[in-house]
């Protein structure tokens, strides 16, 4: 049967996305790198994210994504998610990275392709579970408690950011509150982490601080505790 090209258009965006984002990291030690490059150069700029953002958020999640169309957008990447649980001192400690893929309709007309890199804070549990949970899930972040559209929500104080369940960053500049990557499909690639940290090792485990910290992520601790 012969897809319409109003169909074929996205069918065939999706194909690209997919060879294109999704094989830049063969390994969860690369997307650790990327992470980690994308983080330092935020923390190296003018405007870094404030340390007492990270240190009292439940968790972060650092990728890149292309967005792209003609006539309807589409988007796909890949990152990372790391969780921030007490430990037995008291203090919140950093578990191990895991890997994430997302995809979806990006919102609006597009023409062309872009790709932007974001450090997305995760404020509450329930932010946290829309990218650790197992599995495919839609991520509505307006649903997930941030400010809804894409409010530029700069000159607020830090403790006012971090009321909100999301926070956005991204290297386009800014720091955007909103619902900036629409209604997106997360998928945790359990075969990434498995890849890296043994064959039975499933994502509950990293989550539950089974896994020891990997000394590739020895720098993005660094950064992620100290903010520099």
């Amino acid at each position: 049967m012969k897809l319409p090209m109003k169909l074929l258009l996205p069918a065939t965006l999706l194909v690209f996305l997919a060879t294109t984002v999704f094989s830049q990291a063969a390994n969860l030690e690369e997307r650790i790198y990327n992470a980690t490059q994308i983080l330092e150069q935020r923390q190296g700029s003018a405007d870094p994210i404030p340390g007492e953002i990270f240190a009292n958020a439940r968790g972060v999640a650092i990728c890149t994504i292309l967005k792209g169309g003609i006539g309807i957008g589409g988007q796909g990447g890949e990152g990372i998610v790391m969780v921030h649980h007490l430990g037995q001192s008291g203090a919140r400690v950093w578990r191990a990275p895991s890997a994430f893929n997302i995809s979806g309709a990006s919102i609006g007309a597009q023409l062309g392709f872009s790709t932007t890199k974001y450090i997305i804070i995760l404020n509450t549990e329930n932010a946290v579970g829309q990218f650790v949970n197992n599995g495919k899930m839609k991520w509505d972040a307006t649903a997930a408690g941030t400010a809804g559209d894409d409010t530029v929500v700069e000159g607020q104080s830090t403790r006012e950011l971090e009321q909100r369940a999301v926070l956005i960053y991204r290297d386009s500049g800014g720091l955007f509150g909103g619902a900036t990557l629409g209604g997106s499909s997360i998928d945790t690639k359990n075969e990434i982490n498995q890849g890296f940290y043994g064959p039975h090792v499933y994502i509950r485990d990293i989550l539950e601080g089974r896994v020891p910290a990997p000394r590739a992520a020895d720098r993005l601790y660094e950064l992620l505790n100290t903010g520099r």
